[in-house]
């Protein structure tokens, strides 16, 4: 039953008004949604946790000042009050954090400096969303964070 609910609030937080476009990488980074899907795939087929902890961290990430994958960051000297390392936060998978490391990896080498990692998050939380019984939904690319 909260699936349902939590992927209506997936599909209905608001998005940057920058130019996004479901064919944002399509010229800069072709195989970005392969990259994504393949992944994807593989790491839910290997642990079932990944698409509910991946959901759990795009909700985290989203909810507080729009999706800009600012949970990807850890405190350290400069930042010694990353948002990744919130009391709230402190519980959001590995699983989660480690499909969007390898996507991230599998995009830098296909195409440096490229995909925003919050295009990430989200595309993989879409594409999850879709393996295991959700519907698909087209999505726009192009935010920046």
């Amino acid at each position: 039953m909260a699936f349902p609910i939590l992927f209506l609030l997936f599909i209905s937080l608001p998005f940057s008004s920058a130019k996004l476009n479901v064919d944002y990488y399509k010229n800069t980074c072709p195989d970005f949604e392969k990259i994504v899907r393949e992944n994807v795939f593989t790491k839910q087929s290997a642990s079932v946790a990944t698409a509910p902890g991946l959901l759990r961290l795009f909700f985290h990430d989203c909810i507080t000042d729009g999706c800009d994958a600012s949970l990807l960051i850890t405190s350290n000297a400069y930042n010694p009050h990353a948002e990744r390392d919130a009391d709230l936060n402190l519980s959001l998978s590995g699983d989660a954090f480690d499909i969007i490391v390898k996507i991230k990896n599998a995009l830098e080498l296909a195409c440096p400096g490229v995909v925003s990692c919050s295009d990430i998050v989200a595309q993989a939380t879409r594409d999850l969303v879709k393996m295991v019984g959700g519907p698909f939904l087209p999505r726009e690319a192009g935010e920046k964070g």
